[in-house]
């Protein structure tokens, strides 16, 4: 046998290379290069912080895009406190887009030892030693929270349906405390006896409304009852009246 009979491969040997090739050619199908990632495009992220989280799952340039899972990869940018919601969607050939939509602070709340940022839902978006300005305060000695927590406290929630409903044109100046056994604030220049921490988005809305009737400077606002509130002054009994239609 001379050595070309030798180095050629005999008849066997077709089938194997037939699927060698055949597995190359599926290979390169599956896998082609220009259906790789080459952008990452991330919309709506203002507090947030998407991209880490997408790289942490394993998602980055280069990958295959036929292989990209996702959902895991929303629940991933789902982690961020600060997201509320998120889509990824594939763009082909090359591209992914992360649409992320993000919860809006609305008070802060102290804590044992700082403050905590606190979305309208209720989550925990930031924990900061000083409070920034902007939101309604409340000032409860609530325990401290970490991030991303949403706590089932009756009055936690409360005085957050209070701060959504004031907004921040009024609750953005307003500090809730507690005096004895009731909340109280100040409000554009008026002591407000807010009473339990019950129905506190109601309070807020008959204070709303009594903060645009002509009050006396200086006035006391009494909504722990929101149907009849009162103002102990030289308020016109027409202001109360007008606010207990609109309650």
């Amino acid at each position: 046998m001379n050595e070309t009979d030798r180095e050629s491969p005999g008849p066997r040997a077709w089938p194997w290379l037939a699927l060698d090739a055949l597995v190359a050619a599926a290979a390169f199908a599956l896998h082609p290069p220009w259906l790789s990632v080459s952008e990452i495009e991330v919309l709506g992220a203002v507090h947030s912080e998407p991209e880490p989280l997408i790289a942490a799952a394993g998602v980055g340039e280069g990958a295959i895009l036929i292989w990209v899972d996702t959902g895991r990869l929303e629940r991933a940018v789902a982690a961020d406190p600060w997201v509320a919601d998120v889509r990824v969607e594939r763009v082909w050939p090359d591209r992914l887009v992360v649409e992320v939509l993000e919860r809006e602070p609305v008070a802060w709340f102290e804590g044992t030892t700082g403050w905590m940022l606190v979305a309208s839902d209720g989550t925990v978006l930031e924990v900061v030693s000083e409070a920034g300005g902007g939101h309604l305060r409340a000032v409860l000695a609530f325990p401290d929270l970490m991030p991303g927590d949403r706590p089932a406290d009756p009055t936690w929630n409360e005085i957050v349906a209070m701060a959504v409903t004031l907004r921040d044109d009024i609750g953005g100046l307003m500090t809730v405390e507690l005096r004895g056994t009731e909340l109280w604030t100040e409000a554009l220049g008026h002591q407000v006896r807010l009473g339990y921490p019950i129905d506190l988005a109601d309070k807020a809305r008959t204070l709303r409304a009594l903060l645009l009737e002509d009050l006396p400077p200086g006035a006391t606002i009494d909504v722990s009852s929101p149907l009849r509130p009162a103002v102990e002054g030289d308020s016109p009994q027409g202001a109360v009246e007008a606010t207990e239609e609109q309650a």
